[in-house]
């Protein structure tokens, strides 16, 4: 577990947030995976008794007490560094007490939304107006102060509490000329709808409603406050300004927080044991003379089963990938991990583990390969966030400082990998690749980059959702907990070079490893039995005929015939923020079934 604090920021005498103060209060428990997704850095979290933002991760690489407790956190996978750039990557701090009880606060957070509001006489604080033991309690009325609902977010990802002042005042001071009023939030009525919410100046008495308060244009004469809650300098980058609306949201609304997440899997060679050990001791291992450099790799290796040879042929890939330096895409990652699942013989590292099993009869002529991945591990990795929309291009920077690294888990699982067969998609491509113009102008025109669209790919990518949505029927896993991992590539000759599609599940500890994907492949018949299903129940959905005639459907209209009853998915299954999807390629339209895939 992991247990963020969040820091009291004393106001100085300008009432601007400049001294931090180095006390720290316990905030609560979350676990490490979720300080990769959805509880990442810069997310608002609500806790039993606060509600905070947790902070960036400058001082995750800082232990001066135990340096080799940042050491043992880091993380190597060179494929990984290909696709984010970084050089290594660091897991979470973790508590290291004995028992529940212990009171280490391992990863700061602050206290976010800074106004708190009580729902009992109305008025709404600043943090700072009370103590730490009496934060939570209305100086007037003694009632529980709750965190405000409101907050107000720019596209560039800053973030500040809601200007109650500045609204129920339109944008003008106070005419009693006290310069920060108390101002009340009150229901008409005692009703809970945003209608009746209305904010009240108890000095100069001036009321406004707040049902505006979320169109468009609500806060256009406001200027971006250029604030960065998780940084422990909040107005550290405000000097470069900000031209951006700010628009109110509640403060638990999707859109307030985008987390942008990247993984790869531990592959051969990067699999092997001995291989990830040199690798992550290269600074220290290439100074060792050659006719040491065995029995300095033991000393750090601790597995006598590993034998001379080995040791030595690891050493010199590690050694070559690291000297040459050779330029690689993300594409080339994708290329080498189809590789490696692609291969019919059993392979067996400490990291990684496949074999082929029987395809059913009646899908051989669509399936070219059926394989096994028992033993599966995937490096996470939380590249930044977003604010309002999804825009992996122009994430919000975690640290405040550059660093060379990035935060990371380790998971572990198994899966399944379909390998599809290249001459049936490559007719099925060329017979309908006009159908998917409008998806591609839909992607141009919504500023979207994305090197492997195509045809091939939005067909793999449907049919990995109804394959994942069929069998967490049956293995025992969650719709939301199973992944996939889509192979889709066609070369400059318009041949189909990638179509594979791999769903797998893995955590960070055992419960992945449950055997429930595995018992699925393994037994031919029930194989069989869920794709039966999976394109019986793709036949129908609750909203036709309008779904599956629609070609306009999802973000940016990047979707046809999918919709949430028959083939989204929840956003931690899917690599691409459920998009590119389209029903009727696989199984085609009432009038039309020669478009769909398995006609």
């Amino acid at each position: 577990m992991v247990k963020p604090s969040f820091r009291k920021q004393p106001a100085n005498s300008q009432g601007k947030t400049a001294l931090f103060s180095d006390e720290k209060i316990n905030a609560g428990s979350i676990r490490k995976t979720q300080l990769i997704t959805t509880f990442g850095v810069g997310a608002i979290v609500d806790f039993k008794e606060d509600t905070v933002v947790i902070a960036s991760t400058d001082d995750w690489d800082y232990s001066p007490n135990d340096p080799d407790e940042v050491e043992n956190r880091k993380l190597f996978n060179e494929n990984l560094s290909v696709i984010t750039g970084a050089e290594y990557f660091l897991m979470p701090r973790t508590r290291k007490g004995p028992n529940s009880f212990s009171k280490e606060k391992n990863i700061p957070s602050y206290i976010f939304p800074e106004k708190l509001h009580c729902s009992r006489c109305g008025n709404i604080y600043d943090f700072r107006e009370l103590g730490t033991k009496e934060r939570h309690k209305c100086p007037k009325c003694s009632n529980e102060l709750n965190a405000s609902r409101f907050i107000v977010v720019c596209a560039k990802g800053h973030m500040d509490d809601f200007p109650y002042d500045w609204w129920v005042h339109k944008g003008q001071p106070c005419p009693s000329g006290v310069r920060s009023p108390r101002i009340r939030m009150v229901n008409i009525n005692n009703r809970t709808d945003i209608d009746s919410l209305r904010l009240e100046c108890t000095e100069c008495k001036a009321t406004r409603s707040m049902v505006q308060v979320f169109s468009a244009d609500a806060l256009e004469n406001f200027p971006c406050t250029c604030k960065h809650p998780h940084f422990k300098d909040p107005y550290a980058r405000a000097k470069f300004g900000c031209h951006e609306k700010m628009r109110a949201r509640l403060r638990s609304a999707s859109g307030v927080y985008f987390p942008i997440t990247r993984s790869a899997l531990l592959i051969p060679p990067w699999s092997r044991k001995a291989v990830n050990c040199i690798r992550k001791n290269y600074p220290l291992l290439q100074n060792v003379a050659e006719e040491k450099l065995v029995y300095a790799v033991r000393q750090v290796l601790h597995d006598e089963n590993i034998s001379d040879e080995e040791i030595l042929r690891s050493w010199k890939v590690v050694k070559n990938t690291l000297e040459k330096k050779q330029t690689r895409s993300e594409l080339s990652v994708y290329e080498d991990e189809y590789a490696i699942l692609s291969k019919d013989s059993n392979q067996s590292e400490d990291n990684f583990s496949s074999y082929s099993v029987e395809i059913p009869e009646k899908y051989r002529s669509y399936f070219e390969q059926l394989a096994v991945v028992d033993r599966l591990t995937v490096t996470q990795a939380f590249t930044g966030f977003t604010r309002i929309m999804r825009n992996e291009e122009n994430p919000v920077d975690i640290s405040q400082y550059q660093k060379p690294w990035l935060p990371a888990v380790e998971l572990t699982g198994e899966g399944i990998f379909i390998r599809f067969n290249k001459e049936k998609v490559a007719c099925w491509r060329h017979d309908h690749s006009s159908r998917y113009k409008k998806m591609e102008n839909a992607m141009k025109t919504g500023n979207l980059k994305f090197e492997m669209f195509s045809e091939t790919y939005v067909l793999l990518h449907t049919f990995a959702h109804l394959f994942i949505r069929e069998i967490a029927n049956v293995c025992g896993y969650s719709a939301a907990s199973i992944r996939e991992k889509i192979f889709s590539e066609i070369d400059k000759d318009e041949d189909v070079k990638m179509c594979g599609v791999l769903v797998y599940v893995s955590s960070s500890d055992a419960d992945s490893s449950l055997g429930g994907l595995i018992s699925i492949a393994h037994n031919k018949d029930v194989f069989e039995e869920i794709m039966d299903r999976m394109l019986e129940r793709a036949d129908w959905c609750s909203g036709d005929p309008l779904c599956i005639y629609s070609t306009r459907q999802g973000y940016k209209d990047l979707n046809y015939a999918a919709c949430h009853d028959c083939t989204l998915l929840p956003e931690t299954s899917c690599e691409r923020f459920n998009v590119f999807l389209d029903r009727a390629s696989i199984v085609g339209l009432p009038e039309n079934r020669e478009l769909g895939f398995f006609k």
